[in-house]
């Protein structure tokens, strides 16, 4: 026994409402595609402004850093970044790296901030924020 002609017709729509949401869903949007590009690094503070921060960086392919705000430091060890970020006026502590593969940022780690007082501050709320 075949179907009937309204139950093909209901099959067929399903098929193909199916295979057209499939081929949408594979258009979309696959989030950043792997490359070289800029990062920016931003310590963020629970206190507001900022006079300097002493961090680490990990990870393959770090190139140029460059300041956003105030002057920033760096000496190379293999794939780690020891990195000194000064803001003179007090402020954002914020640099951009570049970078082999936007899509695998390096790891960074906080060591010291001071405040435009050049007091050390205590690491407790901060932390080191690294994005496109």
């Amino acid at each position: 026994m075949s179907p009937a002609p309204s139950e093909r017709r209901l099959c067929t729509a399903c098929i193909v409402a199916f295979l057209a949401s499939t081929w949408l869903t594979g258009c979309g949007d696959r989030g950043p595609a792997s490359g070289p590009g800029v990062l920016t690094a931003t310590v963020q503070s629970p206190n507001g402004a900022e006079g300097a921060a002493l961090l680490k960086l990990v990870g393959d392919g770090m190139g140029q850093l460059a300041p956003l705000e105030g002057r920033v430091f760096s000496e190379v060890h293999g794939d780690t970044v020891l990195v000194v970020v000064v803001n003179d006026a007090g402020g954002a502590l914020r640099f951009t790296i570049d970078v082999a593969d936007t899509t695998r940022p390096p790891a960074g780690v906080l060591i010291e901030v001071s405040g435009p007082d050049d007091r050390l501050r205590g690491l407790g709320g901060y932390r080191l924020d690294i994005r496109r």
